[in-house]
């Protein structure tokens, strides 16, 4: 059985996001205006000594301006809140409810990488508003859903073994992106899913989630459903790994810490845990932002673009330091978020663990290395062994999504999983 969400539940989910860009959008072109128009009406009369002269044209073109912008957000939300009562009474009159089915539609590509997208931005806010197209963590297979059942199970894998490797994906991503980088008709552009289950015997398992929260969150979250996994799988699972891409690397390893934590039986069957180009030390991008929205906040005209930025997901901000667990970020102010307050985790003394990174610079010498890294990730933070006892590599001159797909990274996750 595949879990399926209606096409009226997602007309929904669509709507409500176009609602929220337009208010969202409409504020701030508001915000700009007042900044715009407070420089002739404020700013430079001031500084003439002029003020009191002009003082009762600024408060003329500011009630009507604000008047303006109230009326269109007002005229905007109740659209957007008419067509979403509109939607839920079709729903409950003809049953069109989110549903589990047998029977499964053809899934969108398209759609899902856009909501993927989104969703590594703002998706802690999709899911705190109940939006039905925030990404729901699990196991997925052609676009959907798994129920974690044996029957199900058994149907969407027939060709199951006790050895399983779990794909996780990185920061506004799904399964799909494990495809980017393929060229018909060479097999050495395959998904490492397919030539891992060709070639060795492995079984691909697809995971799927919630990019915009926090990554101890889905590591807490993916470390239940993976015991589910194992309890109702076709046949006795041997060994299980896992190969992660940047932020996917984190969420492996977060998700065996909670595993850890909570005692769950299936750390024994971990042997590999393989990060490609996950910032373990945390993302230089994130925290030059971070920087970046403070230095805007401080200038009207700026201000408006800074509360845009300001909005990117809890996720966002966990990669820029590298989060992986709970006490990393709760009880804190977000200000005093740091290096020095990530919580140092434990390995699992089972398993191996390999960190894998690239670099845009051409030698183990290039500058670039710890300048931009892979244009994302520092070299030293995709390749920080000391967090647990980690064995490196490192790919040149090829950037931080090249590791998805690339035959020489290929190589180097087979010799780690067949060792």
């Amino acid at each position: 059985m595949t879990k399926q969400v209606s096409s009226s539940a997602q007309l929904r989910g669509a709507l409500t996001l176009a609602g929220q860009l337009f208010d969202q959008g409409t504020a701030r072109v508001h915000e700009f205006h007042r900044a715009i128009s407070d420089l002739p009406l404020t700013v430079v009369p001031k500084a003439l000594g002029l003020e009191a002269g002009v003082k009762s044209t600024q408060l003329t073109h500011d009630t009507i301006t604000d008047g303006v912008y109230g009326a269109i957000r007002a005229v905007g939300g109740a659209f957007f809140k008419t067509a979403d009562v509109a939607i839920k009474a079709t729903e409950r009159n003809f049953g069109l409810q989110s549903i589990g089915s047998t029977v499964r539609a053809p899934a969108s590509a398209t759609r899902a990488n856009l909501v993927s997208a989104i969703s590594g931005l703002i998706g802690d806010a999709m899911a705190q508003e109940r939006n039905p197209l925030a990404p729901k963590l699990g196991v997925y297979v052609q676009g959907h859903r798994v129920a974690l059942t044996t029957a199900s199970l058994a149907a969407e894998f027939p060709a199951a073994t006790g050895r399983i490797v779990i794909f996780a994906h990185g920061l506004c991503c799904n399964e799909n992106t494990w495809a980017f980088y393929q060229q018909p008709g060479n097999a050495e552009t395959l998904p490492y899913s397919e030539r891992l289950h060709t070639e060795l015997g492995f079984s691909p398992v697809m995971l799927r989630y919630n990019s915009g929260l926090h990554i101890s969150l889905n590591g807490r979250t993916a470390a239940r459903q993976i015991e589910k996994l194992l309890a109702h799988w076709p046949v006795p699972v041997t060994e299980l790994n896992f190969v992660g891409h940047s932020m996917g690397g984190l969420l492996a390893r977060s998700a065996i810490h909670a595993a850890m934590k909570a005692g769950m039986g299936w750390t024994k069957k971990v042997r590999n845990v393989i990060c490609l180009g996950s910032p373990h030390l945390g993302a230089p991008l994130e925290r030059v932002v971070d920087r970046g929205v403070a230095a805007m906040n401080k200038l009207a005209l700026s201000r408006p673009l800074a509360k845009v930025l300001d909005v990117r997901s809890v996720g966002i901000r966990d990669l820029g330091h590298g989060f992986v667990a709970d006490e990393d970020w709760k009880g804190r102010e977000r200000t005093s978020l740091n290096a020095d307050s990530r919580t140092p985790i434990p390995r699992l003394a089972t398993a191996q663990y390999h960190f894998i990174g690239c670099t845009l610079g051409a030698d183990a010498d290039s500058a670039i290395n710890e300048m931009i890294g892979d244009g994302l990730v520092q070299v030293s933070s995709s390749t920080a062994a000391q967090l647990a006892d980690a064995d490196t590599a490192v790919l040149f001159s090829t950037n931080h999504l090249r590791l998805l797909n690339h035959p020489a990274i290929y190589q180097q996750i087979r010799q780690r999983l067949s060792a």
